[in-house]
């Protein structure tokens, strides 16, 4: 009995304890709710309303007439969620789906078919079937069967992003670069600022897993779309500068290349092509040698050096130099004429347009060696010791070798003058030939002409941004610019020379790894010059590295620059068609009545200074697929009059009144 009341009491102690235990945990928790309450309620509203950042779209780029270069549109990624998928829904309509991704996608329909069940029995939720469908794919893809169930039953999952497109694919993909995880490129990473735009924001509350219903909060704030960027890319000239380098390199199987062309009076860069071989042997745009890469200049800097000199009146056009057969030696070291002409004595325009290397090596050692830096002065004064300041990011820095400093020795003057030691860009090169085209006003070269914003101009980009108000005496440019002249009709590149598309340049080869004993030679090929020689509208530049099929500047650079040159010339000097005057109207009737004009369908006439309304239809109905811009008469022509047409290649006209 006595056992029995002890049990009792025990029992009742411990229900007595639990509920004063639970009374002080109520008690814990409504002193912790009342102190904390607003940590509860930050805890759900995030679990429940979220700031959602709404992306601004990004501006386009255009071309120089306007057509898109670079602009965003929306693609899908589309996944499936084979498990929503039921076996009934699955088994009917498997055959039909894959029969239809067949067509679309162009793989067997057993690819599908196979790769489905496996991932069928796999139980797959988030199996990848295409990536960046433009939306008419996806709008065929989401009709199919079993897809057009929806995500639930049909686990048909939609991805939609912003992707950036260039509509020029490889020709100066590297010129209009990027700005994203990689870093800034190009014409997208210079101009990000403006064609970024400004993203917006909104409160939205979940209403299911993976849905958002915007709150209306008065905070709201509406993204602002990118500006628009309008280049100085001409596409038709880029398109020509492309496909010349590009069959030149595919021909000297050189490593990579690179083309500048400038417009000389505003510095505008109507277009820049940079290319590089590839592991599969195809060259693509990867990366901007045009601004990046500096290296030796090799024979192109002895314009520079001659300016120089011309410029102190240490020489005159009629003075003689013993170049000593081709070969000098100077502080136990020989400089030799890479090709010796058998010369013994030259004058300074010979030693340019043949250039020979003992010949500018005399002329600046012999007199700036007890004052090199006068000599340097000159380069520091062209600003060839510092970036030009381009707005496209990743310009490397120019490297002048100067007395004093431990990069100089007693033969550094020397090897100068033929372009050793010394380190250039081929835009910084061209920039400096350019100036020379230009009267001697060097000028920034220029990536845009306009920003506007809803159609509405915000910023303008139209007059020429001077480095340098002139670079030489004028006396000094005439004779330079001649001497350049020289170099197409009498010297190193002589075999280019055509009286009707008259250009100047100067032609340049350098080793590679010259200091590594016992490794093969390589070398860089370039020309850079003007066109046309007389009041010039166009500089151009043209490097390629490391060819395995000839080297010299003539055998690998000049072609390029050559088809350049040909192919625009029309487009500067409008020739007339008509050498005689006669009646248009019966020419026309002549034209459409005879089969002369045609005498072969795979030949390419010569339609410059036809009216476009009247040619392009006798053109298309004669079977030519003709593309074309502007209106009026055609000035130029993408294939040239009597070259073979290969099967369904497009020509491209341009017009102008």
């Amino acid at each position: 009995m006595k056992r029995e009341r002890y049990i009792l009491l025990y029992k009742s102690y411990l229900i007595g304890f639990l509920f004063i235990f639970i009374a002080a945990l109520i008690i814990f928790n409504l002193f912790y709710i009342q102190n904390y309450s607003e940590g509860y309620k930050k805890s759900v509203i995030e679990k429940t309303i979220r700031t959602n950042l709404i992306k601004a779209k990004r501006g386009n780029i255009y071309a120089s007439d306007s057509s898109i270069l670079a602009m965003s549109v929306i693609r899908y990624d589309i996944h499936i969620d084979f498990r929503s998928i039921s076996e009934k829904l699955f088994q009917e309509n498997i055959y039909s789906l894959c029969n239809s991704l067949e067509s679309l996608f162009k793989k067997p329909k057993f690819f599908f078919y196979k790769k489905f069940q496996y991932e069928k029995k796999k139980g797959n939720r988030y199996f990848l079937l295409a990536k960046n469908l433009d939306y008419p794919h996806f709008k065929i893809l989401r009709n199919l069967p079993i897809f057009n169930k929806g995500q639930i039953r049909g686990g048909f999952i939609v991805e939609k992003k912003i992707c950036r497109v260039h509509t020029l694919e490889n020709i100066g993909k590297r010129t209009l670069g990027y700005d994203d995880h990689r870093g800034k490129v190009g014409l997208e990473g210079a101009f990000s600022k403006y064609l970024k735009g400004k993203d917006g924001k909104r409160l939205e509350q979940r209403i299911s897993s993976k849905i958002w219903k915007p709150l209306k909060s008065g905070n709201e704030i509406d993204p602002e779309n990118g500006k628009d960027v309008y280049s100085t890319i001409d596409i038709y000239l880029q398109d020509i500068a492309y496909h010349a380098l590009l069959q030149e390199l595919s021909i000297s199987k050189a490593d990579h290349g690179c083309v500048i062309l400038m417009d000389v009076k505003s510095g505008e860069i109507p277009a820049m092509i940079n290319l590089e071989k590839t592991k599969k042997n195809t060259y693509e745009d990867l990366r901007n040698f045009a601004v990046w890469e500096g290296s030796e200049p090799g024979s192109t800097f002895k314009t520079m050096a001659i300016l120089a000199a011309l410029e102190d009146k240490k020489i005159d056009l009629d003075m003689i130099i013993n170049i000593k057969g081709g070969v000098m030696k100077l502080r136990g070291k020989k400089i030799r004429d890479s090709h010796y002409s058998g010369y013994a004595e030259m004058n300074p325009k010979q030693i340019l347009e043949l250039s020979s290397n003992v010949g500018i090596a005399k002329i600046i050692y012999e007199n700036y060696k007890k004052n090199p830096e006068k000599f340097i002065g000159h380069l520091c004064k062209w600003k060839l010791d510092k970036k030009i300041g381009i707005d496209i990011p990743g310009e490397s820095m120019p490297f002048i070798p100067k007395p004093g400093k431990k990069n100089w020795s007693s033969i550094t003057l020397p090897w100068m003058t033929f372009g050793y030691n010394i380190k250039l860009t081929p835009l910084q090169i061209l920039t400096f030939y350019n100036a020379i085209a230009n009267q001697g006003k060097m000028i920034k070269p220029l990536f845009i002409r306009e920003i506007k914003h809803h159609g509405k101009s915000i910023k303008k980009y139209t007059k020429p941004i001077v480095m340098n108000p002139s670079i030489a005496e004028k006396s000094s440019l005439v004779k330079i610019k001649n001497m350049l002249e020289g170099v197409v009709k009498n010297g190193t590149a002589k075999k280019y020379y055509n009286p009707e598309y008259p250009y100047a340049g100067k032609t340049g080869t350098t080793q590679l790894n010259y200091w590594i004993k016992g490794k093969p030679l390589s070398y860089n090929s370039s020309f850079v010059g003007y066109f046309p020689a007389k009041n010039p509208k166009y500089s151009c530049i043209v490097v390629i590295s490391k060819p395995e099929k000839g080297y010299y500047g003539i055998e690998v650079a000049v072609p390029v620059f050559d088809k350049i040159a040909k192919s625009i010339y029309p487009r500067i000097v409008k020739k007339t068609f008509f050498e005689k005057k006669e009646n248009q109207e019966d020419f026309f009737k002549k034209i459409r009545e005879s089969k002369n004009f045609f005498v072969d369908k795979s030949i390419m006439p010569n339609v410059i200074s036809f009216p476009g309304k009247e040619i392009i239809p006798i053109l298309e109905n004669r079977g030519f697929n003709i593309r074309y811009q502007g209106i009026g008469k055609v000035i130029t022509q993408s294939v040239q009059p009597g070259n073979k047409l290969k099967k369904n290649q497009m020509i491209f006209l341009k017009l102008e009144e």
